[in-house]
């Protein structure tokens, strides 16, 4: 009787200490790095082809947006370039996700000879 009671109390204690641990790394990670619940990422922009979704992917990071870009993984194992396998969605930190989304409603204007003009 007294080795279950023991037992208990131990694997008890150790789960409070864990709780604790997470929850001091958390705070540690939030004040220290700024990492936090709210980096995590968001859809930008879903795209029809791999090839949309690194053309967002570019102009996103050209602007110092992080991004990537998630998708199917039998669409790559295959090489699906159309259809619903092709899809994929291109992802920002959610504390950008507002600058993202403006920077993807710009139009862009391009001149005759196909550069961008400022």
């Amino acid at each position: 009787m007294t080795t279950l009671a023991g037992g208990l109390v131990r694997l008890w204690t150790r789960n409070r200490e864990r709780t604790r641990t997470v929850e001091t790394a958390e705070e540690e990670a939030s004040a220290t790095t700024g990492g936090s619940l709210s980096q995590e990422p968001v859809v930008v922009w879903q795209a029809a082809n791999p090839m949309e979704a690194q053309i967002v992917k570019g102009r996103l990071q050209s602007a110092g947006i992080p991004a990537i870009v998630r998708g199917e993984a039998m669409g790559r194992i295959y090489g699906f370039v159309y259809g619903g396998l092709a899809e994929r969605d291109v992802l920002v930190p959610a504390p950008l996700a507002d600058a993202a989304e403006e920077l993807l409603s710009e139009e862009i204007e391009w001149d005759v000879d196909g550069a961008p003009q400022q």
